[in-house]
């Protein structure tokens, strides 16, 4: 059986790379850029003015004393104005392009119109208020590289460069499919025998959240027949096919033999790890298989540990998997024991470092306990007790409640 670090490793060499498409930058946000992004001008691309003000030359101010003042202002977007000839202030805006030959920028608050001129309390320092050319980008530098997920920040950037519209990968397909006869829709009332679905939900809202398209499809009963259309059309209109349930090895877990019968090419099938052991991952062509547990527990975590990542690598995302961050115990743990586990917590960064303290659970079953967690507590196989104040890492769940 694989470890969880033999699995992701498999995920990352054969899971496909999806293809390439221009956005304007109105939608580029949370996409994954495909092609690095340089600027193609110095920024700021001229010399200006940073405040409200008048450009000098030093030796013509003196504290209190009164220069004329040139007829005509300078805005923002107006051409170069001619340069500043000796003896004289210009009256300048925020953003406009200054006058060559300016040392500084009197504000408009350190000056006073007279009739006479402009009458100044201090000289400026040398360069005050001024930005000049190329102070923060130069032409040709990099600005975004390949495979960061684009922020309002990082598309201002991209504006900039004029990378309108620009390269990003394509967003992943995601078809979700539950499984199981005795699994009913949540606006439904469950008869003796049956329970709601919690898996369909949770997956289509940790796919949304990543900002990845996914779509619900019908409940999946546990027949053979419905199993093996499920997988004989898998990718005609996805990418990802994450089903839950049915890959243990019961009488009605039906859908890795189902899977190979199809053409999918099992990578694995079992991790050690707790929960989560019998999840399966398979591809046919361009097509990803997703096989998660039932247990609801067990379907989360195998989204945050494996699916999360197989995804964001499709995406061309530069760092796909979920964030590790070291924390220390605030409480004892016991070891994991043959399987590595992945337990649930409360994470919090404070002014002595990061802790996180193990959430109380009933099993794999116990959602309740599950959604107080905002991270998952990884502890290594055959691994000793810990006590409070031992380092452990973490890997943080977004959107899960006290997330950071």
């Amino acid at each position: 059986m694989l470890s969880v670090d033999e699995a992701l490793a498999l995920i990352a060499s054969r899971v496909p790379l999806g293809s390439v498409e221009a956005v304007s930058l109105e939608h580029a946000a949370g996409r994954v850029l495909a092609r690095e992004v340089r600027s193609d001008v110095d920024w700021p691309p001229f010399d200006t003015s940073a405040m409200d003000g008048y450009a000098v030359r030093l030796e013509d101010v003196t504290p209190g004393g009164t220069l004329p003042e040139r007829a005509a202002l300078v805005a923002a977007g107006s051409a170069p104005p001619p340069a500043i000839a000796a003896g004289e202030a210009v009256r300048v805006m925020t953003g406009a392009p200054i006058p060559e030959g300016t040392e500084g920028i009197v504000p408009v608050e350190r000056a006073v119109r007279t009739a006479e001129g402009v009458r100044f309390e201090a000289r400026p320092e040398p360069g005050a208020h001024i930005r000049r050319r190329g102070e923060s980008i130069r032409a040709g530098t990099l600005l975004l590289a390949a495979g960061s997920r684009l922020r309002p920040d990082d598309v201002a950037l991209a504006a900039l460069a004029g990378a309108d519209p620009i390269a990003v990968q394509v967003l992943p397909r995601i078809s979700i499919a539950v499984t199981g006869d005795e699994v009913v829709r949540g606006s439904t009332t469950p008869g003796p025998g049956r329970l709601r679905d919690s898996n369909g939900p949770m997956l289509l809202a940790a796919c949304r959240e990543a900002g990845w398209p996914a779509r619900r499809l019908p409940g999946l009963p546990d027949e053979p027949d419905a199993v093996a259309r499920l997988f004989h059309s898998a990718g005609e209109s996805e990418d990802f096919l994450i089903t839950t349930g049915g890959v243990s090895a019961g009488d009605l877990d039906l859908l890795p033999a189902a899977a190979a019968a199809a053409g999918f090419e099992i990578l694995f099938h079992g991790v050690s790890m707790r929960p989560g052991k019998p999840i399966a991952l398979g591809r046919r062509g361009e097509t990803i298989w997703i096989g998660l547990p039932g247990n609801p527990v067990s379907a989360s975590v195998g989204f945050v540990v494996f699916a999360r990542e197989a995804i964001a690598r499709f995406e061309g995302d530069a760092a796909p998997r979920a964030p590790r961050i070291p924390a220390r115990l605030t409480e004892a743990i016991r070891g994991a024991g043959a399987r590595e586990a992945f337990v649930d917590g409360v994470w919090t960064a404070g002014p002595e470092g990061n802790r996180v303290s193990p959430v109380k659970s009933a099993g794999s079953h116990d959602l309740a306990a599950h959604a107080l967690a905002n991270a998952l507590i990884h502890l290594p196989a055959f691994g000793a007790a810990l006590a409070p104040g031992a380092q452990v890492e973490c890997l943080l769940r977004t959107g899960a409640r006290g997330a950071v």
